[in-house]
């Protein structure tokens, strides 16, 4: 604990037993290895973390469990992301600013320069995009950062009386097990997803709904699903609110 909060060993122990005072439950003392540690009956008094949050430390690598258990995460490629570039994108959103970017996109074959007014940043579950306005297409759009070639003149923010619309708009993703699985295997999606009444509900910016769906693998219609020949057990979960996928496919 002192190791790990950065502080001496006399405060840790103050600490600790100003916590057992509290909840004198949750902890007892080891004289075998001279520490206390946690009762069979440990419930948290000052925080309690969801297991995301504490799992999520073993991504961190940060010492917080211990012992640290084994882990580890599917390998995925590095996306290229520059330090300089990424640096003056955020220094110019905190000044409010336009600038111009070198920009490799699929659709050119030529990396073009474009004047962007960047305003926030998304992750798709595999690289990042900054959301910027771009004047070269008069709407805000989705650039990767990975290619971005180079940045070149700063200035006054393009964008005043803007609002992104799609930014702002918060849609909800309902989906649910699919109806082809039997009862067996929709308990087990619906337990992995903790659904409830057959279906889980979450928020999503309108900008990144196309990501999300994608990456549940609902990007694609019924009719579609089928004629890749792509089976239940394999989809596992269905998009409920079908009309979301209408709406992507119009934007």
């Amino acid at each position: 604990m002192a190791d790990y909060l950065g502080i001496s060993l006399e405060r840790a122990s103050a600490a600790i037993r100003e916590y057992v005072k509290l909840a004198p439950d949750n902890a007892h003392y080891d004289p075998s290895d001279k520490v206390y540690k946690p009762t069979k009956n440990f419930k948290p008094m000052i925080i309690n973390p969801t297991p995301d949050q504490v799992l999520g430390h073993l991504l961190l690598d940060d010492g917080f469990l211990s012992p640290m258990p084994e882990m580890m995460r599917l390998p995925v490629p590095q996306r290229a992301i520059p330090t300089d570039i990424l640096r003056t994108l955020l220094s110019t959103m905190a000044e409010d600013q336009s600038i111009d970017i070198l920009y490799r996109s699929m659709s050119s074959p030529e990396p073009t320069w474009r004047r962007i007014t960047p305003h926030a940043f998304g992750h798709d579950g595999f690289r990042w995009h900054v959301r910027a306005y771009c004047s070269l297409r008069g709407e805000f759009r989705d650039f990767v950062l990975g290619r971005i070639v180079e940045t070149g003149d700063r200035g006054y923010s393009k964008i005043e009386g803007q609002i992104d619309e799609k930014w702002d708009e918060i849609l909800f993703i309902r989906i649910g097990p699919h109806p082809d699985l039997n009862e067996n295997q929709r308990a087990a999606i619906e337990m992995d997803y903790g659904m409830e009444d057959g279906e889980t509900v979450f928020e999503v910016r309108r900008a990144m709904l196309f990501y999300v769906l994608k990456q549940l693998g609902l990007h694609r219609t019924e009719e579609e699903q089928e004629a890749m020949g792509i089976e239940a057990i394999e989809q596992q979960i269905v998009l409920l609110n079908t009309g979301l996928l209408e709406m992507v496919r119009r934007q």
